[in-house]
Parts: C-alpha cells; sequence; structure tokens
C-alpha cells in the first residue's frame, strides 16, 4: 500500500491540489508538496548567520551569536553534535507532519535537507541510522518516515544507510507537548538497541529522525551506540522545535 501511495499521490496533487496546511489560504503545488509556495518563501529555514548553539543546534539569541556558543541545557547530551533544516513551524512543521503519514519528500523539503547538509560540512560519517519505530507504529504507518529522510542524505552524502543497525525494542508513547525533559528521558529509557555492537565499534554515525524536540529521543539512541563502542555520532533532524531561546 505505502508504495502504491508512494506513486500516486503525488499525481493527484497536480491533478487535485489540495489548500496548503501551513496558511490553509492558497494551493499547493507539487514542488511544495502539502505547503504553498509563499509558505516555503517564509520558511524559517537555517543559515550560516543563525545564531544556533554549536553543540545541539538550538536558537540562540543574537548577543550569543558565535561558533562556540552553547545553549548549556544540552552540556549532558552525549551526541558530538546535532544539526537541522530549520524551526518547526510554518512549511516545515507541516511537511514534516505530513512525513508521517504519506512517504513522500517534495522537491523543497529535499532542497532545504540537501542546503542543510551543505552548510554543515563537518559531517564525517560512515554510516547514516535512522531512527527506528516500534514495530506497532511501522505496522500502522507501514513505512519509516526517518528512513525517507536517512535516503535524501544519503544521496547528499554518498553513504550506504544500515535501518537494522538500531533497534527499538519497546513501543512508547508519542510524546505530549506538556511533557518535561525528564519525563521524555523516562519515556525511552532502554528503548533502542544495537544489532550488531561489532559493526557500531570505532564507527563515525550520522543519526537521523524528523524532529528534535526536546532531544531525549535522539539522545538515548546516541547514548546506546556510544555505549557500543561507537566514536561519534552526529544528529541530523528535518526541524529544530524552539523551546524558548538562549
Amino acid at each position: 500500500m505505502s508504495y502504491w501511495r508512494t506513486v500516486i499521490d503525488p499525481i493527484l496533487s497536480v491533478i487535485l491540489p489540495e489548500q496548503c496546511r501551513a496558511c490553509a489560504a492558497r494551493e499547493c503545488d507539487l514542488a511544495g508538496g502539502v505547503v504553498c509556495a509563499d509558505c516555503w518563501q517564509n520558511a524559517q529555514l537555517f543559515t550560516k548567520e543563525t545564531p544556533l548553539c554549536g553543540k545541539c543546534g538550538a536558537v540562540l539569541g543574537t548577543a550569543l551569536r558565535s561558533d562556540s556558543a552553547t545553549c548549556k541545557a544540552c552540556d549532558k547530551m552525549v551526541f558530538d553534535r546535532a544539526f537541522a533544516c530549520g524551526v518547526y513551524e510554518g512549511a516545515i512543521s507541516s511537511s514534516a507532519l505530513a512525513l508521517k503519514k504519506q512517504p513522500v519528500i517534495a522537491k523543497r523539503l529535499k532542497e532545504a535537507i540537501r542546503d542543510a547538509i551543505a552548510r554543515n560540512p563537518g559531517v564525517e560519517a560512515d554510516v547514516i541510522v535512522p531512527v527506528p519505530l516500534s514495530k506497532k507504529r511501522m505496522f500502522e504507518r507501514e513505512f519509516n518516515q526517518a528512513e525517507k529522510i536517512a535516503d535524501v542524505a544519503s544521496q547528499c552524502l554518498d553513504l550506504p544507510v544500515d535501518t537494522s543497525l538500531l533497534q527499538r525494542n519497546i513501543h512508547t508513547p508519542l510524546h505530549r507537548a506538556g511533557m518535561d525533559l525528564r519525563a521524555r528521558e523516562l519515556s525511552v529509557e532502554k528503548a533502542f538497541s544495537v544489532a550488531d555492537a561489532e559493526f557500531v565499534r570505532h564507527k563515525h554515525i550520522l543519526l537521523v529522525d524528523d524532529v528534535f524536540t526536546s532531544g531525549a529521543t535522539v539522545n538515548a539512541c546516541s547514548a546506546v551506540l556510544k555505549k557500543n563502542g561507537a566514536s561519534s555520532v552526529i544528529v541530523f533532524t528535518v526541524a529544530r522545535a524552539v523551546q524558548g531561546r538562549c
């Protein structure tokens, strides 16, 4: 069923264009997916000038603009660095939410992914690993949106994608908007494991997911990868939630 949705949905978007899911005022085109051209034009995509935390990629106040500035809230995170395409609002959030339902990455979102990777030339990795879904959620969706993002990153970096290296052992509830960081951390504690510890050892890994909110999920994944000998873990997501600017 997922295959036919991948083929048919783009065709239907041309024949029967839908209203933009970001503004609900204009029709979408094939390049924009579920978001109109105007909303993509106004998308809060990060640039080299955007003040970001040097470790977790959080948006910093302009007073802290520096390549080495960090938000301090991520000091205990075990991944080495995280970066994203842009803020989880408007065109980016609408596209990320749509990707959970349809395994189609529109042209403009692919361009945003390519630009984000090009903006971060220091990404050194041996393999790309998407954050896995539980068996229950995989059954419900029939695909993993993180794998779709990883495929685009793979084309940009000419790196292999390993969809079986990292496994989710237990089904965890979706993180609610009001959950604090500790609650999110507890919900994914011991949720992940590595299928091949020998392969992980000394590897530089690019961990891919759709949205970085509190960082609890990607941090739990990074922790188990580091525990099994990974040399480094860099996190890449389409969107970065803003939970208060530093």
